[in-house]
């Protein structure tokens, strides 16, 4: 059972700290380095002082110092022994850090080796077994995010490092209160609550386009098969407010209206995706001119969607409701 304050404190910075950050953005299509380095060090302290606390072990503890090595390869090179020389004091600092991470992973496999991992599945093992195997769990997850993010698959560097985040402040379920409306009472396997998380952001970012239809559908902007091309993923917008809008609006959109040469002749095309040179600003002005010389008095419009927003959105299903995967497997 979690620490009801420490979970408490830990939510309460959680939710703080990614509001923020899908505020930002969500507003900028970006999120400072510095804002995820400051809530960092909070949710750092607080492990490692609940650890410490529990009399957890030396390896464990070290453990949570892993943690920080991941997240910190987000934000800096690590240091090149090589040049140990020229090292400063962030590089002195990351050295202590690795060496730490070294400590609890090496340590701990001596440590905890001979685990019977039945018996860990079923919660039957001694606690500082089940938490060093339970933070293992955690660094893979970490290190699974950062290598999607390195490999491309994971396009935002922004939802990778709160996703890493989203891991320090809880590595395991055991920092995380029981969900009062649990999709499964005491489930054999359960995904990472930050790869929950991250799945149920998935789900909610799949509620996006019925939302955006039927916003469509109420306003009446679905008159042919063409808007019920668009009207999943776009809005319409009258071309006089769209050149009224702001740098920053024209920044965290697209418009998908455009004019093409076909076949010597311009025609007025809706791309489902959006051109290159849909968010350049002297192209947009040029191109809503051009529409509007050619009789079109709006056009269509989609707004970028931050992940870090359904992120932030996914905070509470997670805590009241648990893995929905663990239903599906019980």
């Amino acid at each position: 059972m979690a620490d009801p304050l420490l979970s408490t404190l830990r939510i309460s910075l959680l939710v703080l700290c990614m509001f923020a950050a899908a505020r930002s953005d969500f507003r900028t299509l970006s999120v400072r380095d510095e804002h995820w380095i400051r809530w960092a060090i909070p949710a750092s302290i607080i492990l490692v002082l609940e650890i410490a606390s529990s009399d957890a072990g030396f390896e464990n503890v070290c453990m949570t110092f892993a943690l920080m090595a991941i997240f910190s390869i987000c934000f800096v090179v690590p240091p090149d022994p090589r040049e140990l020389g020229e090292w400063g004091g962030q590089e002195a600092t990351l050295s202590i850090l690795y060496l730490l991470a070294a400590s609890g992973i090496i340590g701990g496999a001596i440590a905890y080796s001979e685990t019977d991992f039945v018996d860990l599945v079923l919660g039957d093992e001694s606690p500082n077994t089940t938490l060093w195997w339970s933070m293992i769990g955690a660094l893979l997850t970490a290190a699974a995010f950062f290598c999607s993010w390195r490999f491309g698959l994971i396009s935002g560097g922004a939802d990778v490092k709160a996703l890493i985040l989203v891991t320090l402040f809880f590595p395991s379920w055991a920092f995380v209160p029981d969900q009062i409306y649990p999709l499964a009472e005491d489930p054999l396997f359960r995904m990472p609550p930050s790869m929950v998380m991250f799945v149920w952001a998935a789900a909610a970012f799949l509620i996006a386009p019925p939302v955006i239809l039927a916003h469509n559908a109420t306003r009446g902007n679905i008159t042919s098969l063409s808007d019920l091309k668009m009207a999943w993923h776009a809005t319409k917008q009258k071309i006089s407010e769209s050149n009224r809008l702001s740098g920053m609006d024209e920044a965290t959109s697209w418009i998908l209206t455009e004019v093409i040469d076909k076949n010597g002749e311009k025609t007025i095309v809706n791309r489902i995706l959006p051109s290159s040179r849909s968010s350049i600003g002297t192209e947009r002005g040029a191109n809503l001119a051009l529409l509007e010389e050619m009789g079109l008095d709006s056009v269509w419009m989609t707004r970028k969607h931050p992940f870090l927003v359904y992120l932030f959105l996914a905070i509470l299903p997670t805590l009241l409701l648990g893995d929905p995967l663990a239903y599906l497997i019980r």
